[in-house]
Order: C-alpha cells, then structure tokens, then sequence
C-alpha cells in the first residue's frame, strides 16, 4: 500500500485533499508565472520614478504602487507555500528564549496597533528543549498573534500563553473523556494526539492566544482554516495565514486547536500542542 492509498483526509477519499493541495499549487504556480514579470515592470518603473520625484503627492501614489505589487507577489508566494508546505527542518529549540523572542515581536505589533498585550508564560526553572523547526513554529504563532490583534482592534485586548500541561488537562482543560467529547465535536485534535494522552507520563507544552474579540459562529469555525475565507463580520480579513498554520502545523506534527477564550468574556483562544 502506498503512501496515498494510506491517507485519509476530511473529505472521506483516500488522497483526494492530498490532490486538491496539489491542484492549487499547481494554480499558483501558473498564475505567478504569468503575472510575475508585469509585477516586477510595475514595481520596478515606479520605484524608478520614485526616486526622482519632489512632490509628495506623487511620491505617496508611487510608493503605494510599489507597496501593491509587492503585496500581490507575497499572495502568490503564500498561496504555494499552503499548498506545499516546505519539508521541516528541527533544530533544538529552547521554549522559554524562543517564547521571549515571540513576546518582544507581539508587544512592538500590539503597541503600533493599539492593542494591550498581556503575556503569562509559565516555565519551571528548568524549560524544556524541543526539537522542531523553529521558523515554522513561528510563522503559525505570527499568523494566529496577526488574526488576534485584527479581530479585537483598537482598544481591544490579547493575550499570549505558554504553560505545561499533563495527559489529564491537555487541549481540553478536562480529563480524556473531555477530549472525547472535543473530538466527537469536531474540533482539530486528532486521533493520534488523543492516544498519546492515555500514557501516564505524557506531558505537552501548549503555546497560545487569545483574544477579546467578538468569536466567530459555528459555520464559519468551519471555514476558519480555508483560503481566502473572510471572516470580516468578526474583524477577521482575508488571507491564507491561518490556512498556512495549519498546513504548517500538520507538517510538524503538533495540534493547532480553535476553543472559545478562556480569559475573555469574547474572543477566541488558539493553542499549539506540542508534545515534551
């Protein structure tokens, strides 16, 4: 049996999502050859004009198109990048200095955003050395952190989270019979993770965030991780970042969870689970 036949995705077919991601790559890749090099003679005529140019006016209308084009090459880039994922590269990473770093990125993010950050990592004098691809780590953390800060918005509040947690309280808070429930419910945990739990001794690390704005209904929970889905009636924009994160997260093998906040009267809570 080959590695195809042996997948089965959400969809019930064995490989069929497998060959839709494949399909959108293949997309992507088409489109950007093709819009490629008009971009680059956009981008490339307007920041030749632009560094001539004395009225501000112009100035401000050139950047913009400079700042465009860009932003149309990188939905490209993103969009191949979602449907193949790159191959993980783990390195041995220090949780406590690499969630640090991520609290020193969210704090510069949150305050040109005018959003309160509160931070809550609980480490032990000795934190856990893992071993992962540490810039995919991160780019799931920048993705749920950027959807948090645009749903809760000016004023609005984030948290960021880092904690141990035992077989018993993992994903969940509950015990595994809890996680039963979460997994008949739908939720992204999978079977894999679920029995990893009924060792006496499993211990994960759950990295998260939340944030105070106004959720999001059960139907679009559902779409929550397509691209280019909107979720604008919750403050939530258009994007692959959360589709990204959640292909990033199947490639490193950790659980990426969307709950209700637990801090917050609103808003969601997003947790990674990794495993120590």
């Amino acid at each position: 049996m080959n590695d195809e036949t042996k997948k089965n995705d959400r969809f019930g077919k064995p490989g069929l999502e497998q060959k839709l991601f494949d399909a959108c790559a293949e997309t992507a890749a088409g489109i950007g050859h093709e819009l490629n090099n008009p971009l680059a003679i956009i981008g490339g005529h307007a920041q030749f004009l632009l560094k001539n140019e004395t009225s501000e006016e112009k100035r401000r209308r050139l950047a913009a198109i400079v700042e465009q084009t860009a932003r149309a090459y990188e939905m490209i880039v993103d969009l191949r990048t979602f449907a193949r994922p790159p191959r993980p590269e783990p390195t041995e990473v220090e949780l406590e200095k690499f969630c640090e770093n991520w609290a020193r990125r969210e704090a510069k993010r949150c305050e040109e955003s005018d959003v309160r950050l509160d931070v809550a990592f609980e480490f032990a004098e000795n934190a856990p050395t893992l071993t992962i691809d540490e810039a995919m780590l991160a780019a799931i953390l920048n993705a749920l952190t950027k959807n948090a800060v645009e749903a809760t918005g000016p004023g609005g509040a984030m948290r960021i989270f880092a904690r141990e947690r035992s077989a018993e309280t993992t994903l969940s808070g509950n015990d595994v019979s809890g996680l039963k429930t979460k997994l008949s419910d739908g939720n992204e945990i999978s079977k894999r993770v679920f029995e990893a739990t009924r060792s006496p001794n499993a211990c994960f690390w759950e990295i998260g965030v939340e944030d105070d704005g106004p959720g999001l209904s059960s139907e679009a929970r559902e779409l929550l991780f397509a691209p280019y889905f909107s979720g604008r009636q919750a403050g939530r924009g258009l994007g692959v970042g959360l589709a990204k994160a959640r292909r990033f997260a199947d490639a490193l093998g950790v659980e990426l969870v969307c709950l209700d906040s637990e801090t917050f009267e609103t808003g969601l809570c997003w947790r990674v689970v990794l495993r120590s």
